[in-house]
């Protein structure tokens, strides 16, 4: 069983949290109001993103490792 560390993943998931962030400020100019994220929200929002999707495949390989095992 190996988890495979991709930072190829966390950079696209960066990369769409960026993306989102210009949308809402463009919004943000056109209704006055900002509702644009600070940085820091961005950069945790591709974490939370990233977490979320290397504990996805720890999961999967945990199963598929469990049932092997017990077979």
């Amino acid at each position: 069983m190996a988890i495979k560390v991709d930072f190829t993943l966390f950079k696209e998931l960066l990369s769409i949290q960026k993306e989102r962030q210009l949308v809402l400020q463009e919004l943000s100019a056109d209704l006055g109001y900002d509702i644009s994220f600070s940085n820091d929200e961005v950069m945790q929002f591709a974490q939370e993103a990233y977490a979320e999707a290397i504990e996805k495949q720890l999961t999967k390989e945990v199963e598929e490792w469990m049932k092997s095992a017990f077979l």
